[in-house]
C-alpha cells in the first residue's frame, strides 16, 4: 500500500473518529441561558403582579409595580427566546410557554396602560387593570407550574 493510499484511508477514519468523540461535547444540551434564572425572573414578575393587584387603591404605586412586573417578564422572555433559537430541536413546551409569556406581557402592559391613562374614569381604569393583572397572574403561575 502506498503512502498516498494509506493517507486516503486513514484521513476519513480520523475524521469520523473526531466527529464521534466531539459530538457529545458539541451537543451538551445545556441552554445558553440558565433555566433557574429564567424561573426566578418569572417568579419575581408574578410577585410584582400580585403586589400591583394589592396596590390598585394607589394607582401610582400600582403603575410602578406593573412596570416592574413587565420588565421582569420581558427579561425572562428574552432569555427563553435565546434558548429556543439555540436549541437543537423544537420543544412543544417551549412553544406553549412562549405563547403564555406573550399573552401575559400583553395583559400586564394593558393593565399598566389603563392605570396610567389620562382622562379615564379611575374606577374603570382600576377595574380594567384588575382584570388584566388577574389574567396575567394566572398565565404566569401556569408558566411556573409547567417549568422551563
Amino acid at each position: 500500500m502506498t503512502t498516498r493510499n494509506r493517507l486516503l484511508t486513514s484521513v476519513p477514519i480520523l475524521v469520523a473518529l473526531l466527529a464521534f468523540v466531539s459530538s457529545p461535547f458539541a451537543q451538551s444540551g445545556k441552554p445558553p441561558r440558565d433555566l433557574a434564572a429564567i424561573q426566578r425572573k418569572v417568579q419575581r414578575s408574578a410577585d410584582l403582579q400580585r403586589q400591583a393587584l394589592g396596590a390598585l387603591s394607589e394607582p401610582t404605586k400600582a403603575v410602578r409595580l406593573a412596570e416592574s412586573a413587565y420588565t421582569q417578564l420581558k427579561a425572562a422572555q428574552d432569555d427563553m427566546i435565546i434558548n429556543a433559537t439555540t436549541a437543537k430541536s423544537l420543544d412543544p413546551i417551549q412553544e406553549l410557554n412562549s405563547r403564555k409569556v406573550n399573552q401575559a406581557l400583553l395583559l400586564v402592559q394593558e393593565a399598566w396602560d389603563a392605570l396610567g391613562a389620562r382622562g379615564v374614569d379611575p374606577d374603570t381604569a382600576v377595574a380594567v387593570a384588575r382584570d388584566r393583572l388577574q389574567h396575567a397572574l394566572r398565565l404566569t403561575n401556569s408558566l411556573l407550574a409547567t417549568g422551563f
